[in-house]
């Protein structure tokens, strides 16, 4: 689907300064009394603001100062400030590991096409999310997800991709000589696009649709797609 434009919800410093003086606090002071309540939905949506403003390196206390609550009430919800991290930037590595999985279970039926397109423009859009997730990971040591589970979930990904065209090669769909180098055709192109939207911010003429469709033929082209009608 065609990437829409999102509205950035995210406070300049100055006015991040002067909301709690225009409460009547000190900068950095929370309310007496009672702690406030704040939903969970609230939280997530101040966790991501503050983590894509600072990155995986934001502190939890950072994020209760924003969100106006006290640290102890995000771990009473989050074991760990990955967990609270992964849930606020909506990434869930083992469902998109599963979503490209299912790929090589569509392979021999529908249009060789229609299923590369579909499932390309599904997988820029989870790149979308996870492409930011993983780049704030990596750069901290102390991430839960360790180089070599990386590693693995990616072999994973690519040998899905791979399966799919070696199972059309085999029904005499595509012409694939070399299967796991168009899986990487394919996926080196959709993360480039995605890190051109992070990077640039405008990808051009080209909007998500039109380049995964204009990926997916020349990769056909290159593999030399067998005719309509042949089985």
């Amino acid at each position: 689907m065609a990437h829409q434009a999102r509205s950035n919800p995210v406070r300049t410093t100055a006015e991040r300064a002067a909301a709690p003086a225009a409460a009547g606090l000190a900068v950095g002071a929370r309310p007496r009394g009672r702690p406030p309540v704040i939903s969970n939905e609230r939280l997530l949506a101040v966790a991501r603001e503050v983590f894509l403003e600072q990155g995986f390196r934001a502190t939890a206390s950072e994020v209760a100062l924003r969100a106006g609550i006290a640290e102890g009430t995000i771990f009473h919800r989050f074991k760990s400030k990955d967990e609270l991290f992964r849930a606020a930037m909506q990434f869930d590595p083992d469902r998109g590991i599963a979503f490209v999985e299912s790929l090589p279970d569509g392979a021999g039926s529908g249009d060789v096409r229609t299923t590369l397109v579909e499932f390309a423009k599904q997988f820029l859009e989870l790149c979308r999310v996870a492409v930011p997730v993983m780049m704030m990971s990596w750069s901290n040591p102390e991430c839960e997800l360790r180089t070599d589970e990386k590693g693995e979930h990616y072999r994973r990904v690519v040998g899905a991709i791979r399966t799919f065209f070696e199972k059309e090669a085999e029904l005499g769909r595509l012409r694939a000589k070399d299967p796991e180098l168009l899986a990487r055709m394919l996926l080196a192109s959709l993360h480039h696009y995605c890190m051109s939207e992070l990077l640039e911010g405008d990808v051009g003429r080209l909007s998500g649709a039109c380049f995964v469709e204009s990926v997916v033929d020349v990769i056909l082209e290159a593999c030399k797609a067998a005719p309509t009608g042949t089985r």
